[in-house]
């Protein structure tokens, strides 16, 4: 499986508490993608990171709050891809030369997001759809949880954005409803793609070119009244 974070280094500063507290985190991923949160117990946990339970009551009071710090540091790990994802493709159209339509330039941005992304698909689908069903069950969590979702839709929505205003176009959404559209797609695809076995680029691409194309208008704003 692709792992969604690089290895801790290996010395003895991996055992300094806020690298405890790391490792701990980093560790649970594996633990919650395959038993979720109402299966694993703190024992995986503990057994995952290589650490006691004491080593465990140091740095967090239960599960959900390691699965909170997990869900916070997927979502910056995911918007650091997104972020590369878009700069790699903004910069080979400007190497070839690329004369798109801004439509397509955008499409084309948004698909590369969605190639960042997938090789963690089945990582992140369990806990997104965990943290997703968790914040409709558990107030405590939820505001934590919604938070981490919101920074990812307006992370896309910025990237959104900035194309937009680069090539002249303007989204008939507000950004931020286009960009949670444009998650819903992600998270599907890769629902079918895990599901179905199946490859999902031809899909990926007519489907994320026709949701921009019903959207996004080259025409200028109405006057105003």
């Amino acid at each position: 499986m692709t792992d969604l974070f690089e290895p801790l280094p290996e010395s003895a500063a991996t055992r300094r508490r806020e690298n405890t507290r790391t490792k701990l985190v980093r560790a649970s991923l594996e633990v919650f993608v395959e038993k979720g949160i109402d299966g694993a117990t703190v024992d995986d946990l503990v057994s995952a990171a290589g650490f006691t339970r004491g080593a465990f009551y140091s740095n967090f009071s239960s599960k959900e709050e390691v699965f909170t710090a997990l869900f916070d540091e997927v979502t910056a790990e995911l918007i650091a891809i997104a972020n590369t994802a878009v700069g790699s493709a903004v910069s080979d159209g400007e190497c070839t030369g690329s004369q798109s339509p801004p439509d397509l330039d955008d499409a084309g941005v948004m698909l590369a997001v969605f190639e960042g992304i997938r090789p963690f698909g089945r990582q992140w689908y369990l806990l997104y759809s965990d943290a997703i069903a968790r914040s409709l069950r558990d107030e405590r969590m939820r505001a934590a949880l919604a938070e981490q979702r919101e920074r990812l839709r307006d992370q896309i929505g910025a990237l959104l954005t900035l194309r937009l205003e680069a090539s002249g176009a303007r989204a008939l959404l507000a950004p931020e409803d286009l960009a949670q559209l444009l998650i819903g797609i992600f998270v599907d695809l890769m629902l079918r793609e895990q599901m179905e076995d199946r490859d999902v680029t031809e899909l990926a691409a007519t489907t994320i070119l026709g949701t921009l194309h019903a959207f996004i208008t080259e025409d200028p704003p109405p006057p105003r009244s």
